[in-house]
């Protein structure tokens, strides 16, 4: 007869089950910026198939964080990390489902050019993104707030360079002016990955110190 495991147990799983999900993750978003900079359709393809693996994760931490809820009825800062630790995962699946949306509209840049000043542009933003969505993630292994809180300066970055493709890009045919649409588009993707990593830090904030933050 199996030995019914231990609350401390249980949340263990649970924890390295969110752990296992921001590593695929964060490889989601790397597997995207290389494909956008060499224009990988056969990669989009792939990370677009990729999707159900962070599904199946979210949907199994939700179960698993609700049954430890209605079962063990914990209080104080093991509620607050199991409550954590669902909207985490609901973070990190929605930051999955922008990859895909990325990957999408690379297939659409099919047969266009990058210039110089679009990839190191994006590639920045990617790097940035991902290298925040790695620091909230560490913020709440370490249950360190301070790095929680940094998360707003990094976000400040990418907000910038987000705004660099409406304001400093220079307009010429109307090829030119279709394809910054189209990375306008990705940009603002790669925006809202940065600022699910900004929620993050929040939530990691409200699972050690009991506040909530808007």
């Amino acid at each position: 007869m199996e030995v019914r495991k231990t609350f401390h147990q249980q949340l263990e799983d649970l924890y390295l089950d969110l752990l296992r999900m921001s590593n695929v993750t964060v490889e989601m978003v790397e597997k995207t910026r290389v494909a956008f900079q060499n224009l990988d359709d056969e990669l989009a393809d792939n990370i677009i198939a990729s999707d159900d693996e962070p599904d199946d994760f979210v949907v199994r931490i939700e179960e698993n964080g609700i049954e430890l809820l209605a079962r063990q009825a914990p209080v104080a800062i093991d509620l607050r990390t199991i409550i954590v630790i669902m909207r985490l995962a609901q973070h990190l699946e929605r930051v999955a489902d922008l990859c895909v949306n990325i990957s999408k509209a690379i297939k659409n840049l099919q047969g266009y050019t990058l210039s110089p000043w679009i990839k190191e542009n994006m590639d920045e933003m990617f790097k940035r993104s991902g290298k925040m969505i790695v620091s909230a993630m560490e913020s709440f292994k370490q249950h360190d707030v301070k790095l929680a809180e940094e998360l707003s300066t990094m976000d400040d970055t990418v907000d910038r360079i987000n705004r660099t493709f409406l304001t400093s890009y220079d307009r010429g045919s109307e090829e030119e002016l279709e394809l910054i649409i189209r990375v306008v588009m990705i940009a603002r993707f790669l925006e809202r990955i940065a600022d699910h990593a900004v929620d993050i830090g929040e939530s990691v904030r409200y699972m050690v110190t009991g506040e909530l933050v808007e």
